[in-house]
């Protein structure tokens, strides 16, 4: 099965996607567990973007530590604008990854991977660095079917939606 994210991804589900990454990781601990029974912790690091409905181009950013439990990030989606990109942390066993989720093709940009765990020869290096790459593409794919699923459920409308609502609201 292609773990491809974002191709072909209507500009809106884009950002519905990242609304959704924001308030599960925000409402569960930020505590995800994929199919396979795998585990990984994701949250918003340091970086939200909105923009506009309708729009591209970016009219707010909000950046430092945990720009998502400001009030004008609440506001800014209140207020109807929606967001383009968003900077997670992602921590996968002992792994700490952080990378940019960006625009409506779900872009991983600025993707920041752990230290090498081990020395070796220039070989070893390189493949360790594209499995660490991997496992962070694999890690936003599995983000992204999980958030489909839910997206598609009948429960989208009438439960999900209303809870995040009431998210924006109580963090007022």
């Amino acid at each position: 099965m292609d773990d491809t994210v974002g191709e072909g991804v209507p500009p809106h589900v884009a950002s519905e996607f990242y609304l959704w990454l924001w308030y599960t990781s925000d409402g569960n601990g930020g505590t995800f567990t994929f199919e396979d029974g795998s585990v990984a912790q994701c949250w918003v690091e340091d970086r939200l973007a909105f923009r506009s409905a309708g729009e591209e181009k970016v009219s707010a950013v909000l950046t430092g530590e945990s720009p998502g439990t400001t009030p004008e990030a609440r506001a800014a989606v209140r207020g109807g604008k929606v967001l383009r990109d968003v900077r997670l942390a992602v921590r996968r066993s002992d792994r700490e990854y952080s990378v940019t989720l960006r625009g409506p093709a779900v872009e991983l940009a600025g993707a920041k991977v752990p230290g090498l765990v081990r020395a070796g020869d220039e070989a070893e290096t390189v493949y360790e660095r594209m499995f660490l790459y991997e496992e962070l593409h694999w890690v936003v794919a599995q983000l992204f079917r999980a958030f489909g699923r839910e997206r598609a459920s009948q429960g989208w409308r009438e439960s999900v939606v209303p809870a995040m609502r009431a998210w924006l609201e109580a963090r007022a």
